[in-house]
């Protein structure tokens, strides 16, 4: 069995620009992450299939790193990706209207303390993304 974090958003900017902001690094850095003064440095995003995720930030005065891979890359539409060794994060865009719906699952093994960490941070991070977006931001 496993934990998971399933959220919805509308976008107000097309499906391939919303695709863009995951995939593209420079957008990626000014949003991914746990709050505006807490966002991951990544060291590697090799978006394509099997490429190599690489993240790390501060948290809480202890680094934390998060190494994974690529395992679905479908532009503008899909993202999956591992999380470490025990986790996947699954990323799908539709077109909604003028703009897009993003659909975001996370999933882990159980454990007593992850559920509310990962809600904050994906709640946290894609607040960042809204904000990135609508300042006019494009990759």
């Amino acid at each position: 069995m496993t934990e998971r974090f399933l959220v919805e958003r509308e976008f107000a900017v097309r499906p391939e620009e919303l695709f863009a902001a995951w995939t593209d690094v420079s957008t990626l850095t000014r949003w991914f992450g746990c709050g505006g003064d807490m966002l991951w440095n990544v060291h590697a995003w090799d978006v394509r299939e099997g490429g190599a995720i690489s993240v790390s930030l501060d948290f809480g005065g202890k680094p934390y790193e998060v190494r994974g891979e690529f395992l679905v890359v479908e532009p503008p539409s899909r993202l999956r990706y591992r999380w470490n060794d025990d986790q996947s994060v699954d990323v799908t865009i539709e077109p909604r209207g003028a703009g897009s719906l993003l659909r975001l699952e996370h999933r882990w093994p159980p454990t007593d303390e992850d559920r509310s960490m990962i809600a904050a941070g994906w709640t946290s991070a894609l607040e960042q993304l809204q904000r990135t977006l609508a300042s006019g931001f494009a990759p």
